[in-house]
């Protein structure tokens, strides 16, 4: 079998999430979302639109970027829409899918991307995407104590706030946090208390590395399947099609 970094498999297992028919947004700083809809298009959502902070609808550059502002982007794309297209989106409800990353997501998949202590960090630009979305897929490339966490400093996006029906008592009525890719494993929530909880640990990481790893209690203790790595098809369009110049490859 190919060899494969740890972002690949991020990739892979975050698009294996998407659906055909989709329509998903990334936020600027986002080349495993941006790729893992790139890799859904080309294997089993052809129908899936990608649109960019940029504006940029459905880009095809036959490589990789690793901002999803970057104005490379323009080359190959379907569209290019303009900042009121996208908060437009916020009104609209058609936004079937969208992607954070955190400073600290939270044992409930609440996102802080605003400050810890005294580290600013970038913020959003629209609240309302984490409330309109219909789904929120979260990823994050370090699996620390420090980014998971039993409760965020500072709520910049919502997630399930309290844990349970929190969510839809306080008037939010789309789904919310469904899945969490990081490099140690992927994560699901439990359907009663809406908590984050591992799906599988990828190849070579052990339990234990996920346990110390993660600063709360996670709800279901191991045993924890194993992260299927990709197969073959996934690694040749990755590579051959989606990032031609290793991007994934440089971690």
């Amino acid at each position: 079998m190919t060899a494969y970094t740890t972002k690949e498999l991020m990739v892979v297992a975050l698009a294996r999430e998407l659906r055909d028919g989709d329509l998903a947004m990334t936020g600027a700083t986002s080349d495993v979302p941006v790729a893992a809809c790139l890799l859904a298009q080309q294997l089993h959502a052809p129908n899936l639109t990608l649109i960019l902070p940029s504006g940029v609808v459905n880009p095809a550059p036959g490589r990789l970027y690793r901002s999803a502002s970057d104005g490379r982007w323009i080359e190959g794309a379907e569209a290019i829409g303009s900042g009121y297209d996208l908060f437009e989106l916020s009104e609209n409800g058609r936004l079937d899918v969208m992607f954070y990353g955190g400073v600290q997501i939270d044992r409930h998949g609440n996102i802080n991307l605003t400050r810890v202590g005294n580290f600013r960090g970038p913020g959003l630009a629209n609240i309302s995407f984490a409330v309109v979305a219909k789904r929120i897929c979260l990823y994050s490339m370090a699996h620390n104590r420090r980014t998971f966490v039993e409760r965020v400093e500072y709520l910049t996006a919502p997630g399930h706030l309290e844990g349970g029906a929190s969510r839809r008592e306080q008037g939010i009525a789309t789904e919310g946090p469904v899945f969490c890719i990081t490099p140690l494993a992927a994560l699901g929530f439990t359907p009663d208390t809406r908590e984050l909880t591992v799906r599988s640990v990828h190849p070579g990481v052990d339990a234990e590395q996920v346990i110390e790893n993660t600063g709360f209690e996670l709800p279901q203790p191991p045993p924890w399947p194993e992260t299927p790595p990709p197969s073959s098809q996934e690694m040749h369009v990755l590579r051959e099609v989606v990032d031609r110049t290793g991007i994934l490859r440089e971690g």
